[in-house]
């Protein structure tokens, strides 16, 4: 073909190919190990050189949350290693196994101290891991093993954490899929919260009587979008708040929820708080536990919206179908067709292994 035969639409179509290679060439690259490697950046703003495809991953520190992103992205079968013996002797994560069954057959790989066992890992060769606690990338970025910083602190959190593993794992779309699930579920609750008058809005705690504090901050942010008040959305210097009978005394509000059967046992047979108006009307909740603890900072939280709502105002969101959204969640994010016996165990918050 001559070089005047080439039509200006050809050349851009040519121009736009040899760009394509060029920018592919430089996302996608041998790594040290002569695979395909890429680099990503994670949310402590540090480059990371990943293997193409991820895998093996090794999660450390809170395991049962970055597990139970990963279970969104339908790569459970990545994850090496069992829950940190902490947990396991609670008894509560029952759905952890559910929905990665390989997690039952797996080495736990921190010790009592919930340290990581640097040699353990080295030892299994993982691709990368997860973790959300600095001071561990600290400890493994000497190790040679990829290593990669999450964070979940504030809703906004959620986009950056989910368009990461998107990138990692490859599967941007099912991470932009459930990021437009977030948003229109929030959305549509937060419309109709919008509509409840000021007065008769309810006060709202979210407790854990046992620590005598609010685990996390993210509790604020649902509780308002709920359509509640979050008696303890004051500026903090730390996530977790905490707290006495003193305060909440002063806060006196109108439900208290929990994360745990037990603290609803402990507060109503707790004398100082006997005078607060969720005690007296027995408007004490304990909320629901899938993956993970649904009032924590989780993959669930757009459900713990839903139920918060529907458990403090049923009026107002009768229309809603919880047990419905429930079973599309877990069919479309984590491939499980759950029964209702199920729906049932994680809406009680009482699932044990």
């Amino acid at each position: 073909m001559s070089k005047s035969s080439i039509t200006p639409f050809s050349r851009l179509i040519i121009s736009i190919l040899i760009m394509g290679v060029f920018l592919s060439a430089i996302c996608i690259f041998p790594g040290s190990a002569g695979q395909p490697s890429k680099i990503v950046t994670d949310m402590d703003g540090r480059s990371v050189e990943i293997p193409v495809p991820v895998e093996k991953v090794i999660t450390l520190g809170s395991v049962p949350v970055q597990n139970s992103f990963i279970f969104t992205l339908g790569k459970g079968e990545t994850i090496m290693n069992d829950l940190p013996e902490s947990f396991k002797k609670q008894g509560r994560w029952k759905y952890q196994y559910i929905f990665a069954p390989n997690l039952k057959n797996a080495d736990s790989i921190q010790i009592s101290t919930n340290q990581p066992s640097v040699e353990q890992i080295i030892g299994m060769n993982p691709d990368l891991c997860f973790t959300m606690d600095k001071s561990t990338v600290e400890l493994l970025e000497g190790s040679g093993i990829p290593v990669i910083y999450l964070s979940w602190v504030d809703d906004n959190d959620v986009k950056d954490l989910m368009t990461l593993l998107g990138e990692v794992y490859n599967k941007e779309e099912q991470a932009s899929e459930y990021l437009t699930y977030f948003d229109n579920t929030i959305h549509q609750i937060s419309t109709i919260a919008e509509t409840i008058p000021d007065n008769e809005r309810k006060k709202i705690l979210y407790l854990s009587y046992k620590s005598m504090s609010v685990p996390h901050k993210i509790a604020d942010w649902w509780i308002t979008k709920a359509g509640g008040i979050s008696v303890s959305n004051v500026s903090r210097p730390t996530e977790s708040l905490e707290t006495d009978p003193e305060q909440i005394n002063q806060w006196n509000p109108d439900v208290i929820i929990v994360s745990s059967e037990s603290d609803i046992t402990g507060i109503l047979n707790d004398i100082q708080f006997s005078e607060i108006t969720a005690v007296k009307n027995k408007a004490i909740y304990n909320g629901p536990f899938g993956a993970h603890i649904w009032a924590n900072r989780g993959i669930e939280l757009p459900l713990m919206v839903m139920w918060t709502a529907k458990t403090v105002y049923p009026d107002k969101f009768k229309e809603i179908d919880l047990e419905s959204e429930i079973s599309d969640f877990y069919e479309n994010f984590f491939g499980y067709r759950i029964t209702k016996d199920q729906i049932n165990e994680i809406l009680s918050g009482k699932a044990k292994i």
